[in-house]
This record gives C-alpha cells, structure tokens and sequence, in this order.
C-alpha cells in the first residue's frame, strides 16, 4: 500500500512540476505583446502624416484598428498575468503604488 502512495506522490510532483513548462510559452507571449506594439507604432508612422488628406471613413477605420490592436494587446496581458500567476508561480516582487488592485 505504500509503494502504490510513494507512486502516487511521485507522479502528481511530476504533473504539479510540468506546470513549468508553460513558463516558456508565456515568454513567447511577451515576445508577440512586443510584436503588437511594433505593428500600432507603425501604423500611427504610417497614417499621421496622411491625417490632413484622409476622408472621414479612413479616419475611422484607422481608430478602429488602433483599438483593435489596443484590445488584443488587453486581452494578451490578462492571459499572460492570469496565466502565469493562476498556473505557474504567484509573482514575488512588491506590491507598490505602481500594482493595480
């Protein structure tokens, strides 16, 4: 009976230390929260010097995708911070005045 618990524990520190794992794919979520400020950098590059030309429409449809971009990047921050700190480890700095609630 306590050969079968010593399997047992071992297996379910397996399963609680592959949550490491993860770890990586999280840094590659930061990676593409970079890539989405790249793309709304240069899409505010491309269309301010055009502002005085643009149509009303165009307009519009340049601040719709500058939110577009500004929710998915949201999104990508909620799943990341959710993520890591539900799944993988809580995070260990202060928290300061600069922490939201």
């Amino acid at each position: 009976m306590s050969e079968q618990n010593t399997v047992e524990r071992r297996f379910e520190k397996l399963l609680f230390a592959s949550r490491w794992l993860m770890a990586p794919m999280y840094l590659g979520l930061v990676l593409a929260l970079g890539m989405l400020l790249v793309v709304f950098v240069r899409e505010i590059f491309y269309y301010v010097p055009q502002i005085m030309e643009m149509k009303s429409e165009d307009v519009i449809l340049v601040v719709l995708t500058l939110i577009d971009l500004t929710l998915a990047a949201n999104l990508l921050l909620i799943v990341l911070f959710s993520g890591y700190e539900n799944f993988v480890s809580k995070f260990d700095f202060d928290t300061g005045a600069d922490r939201p609630g």
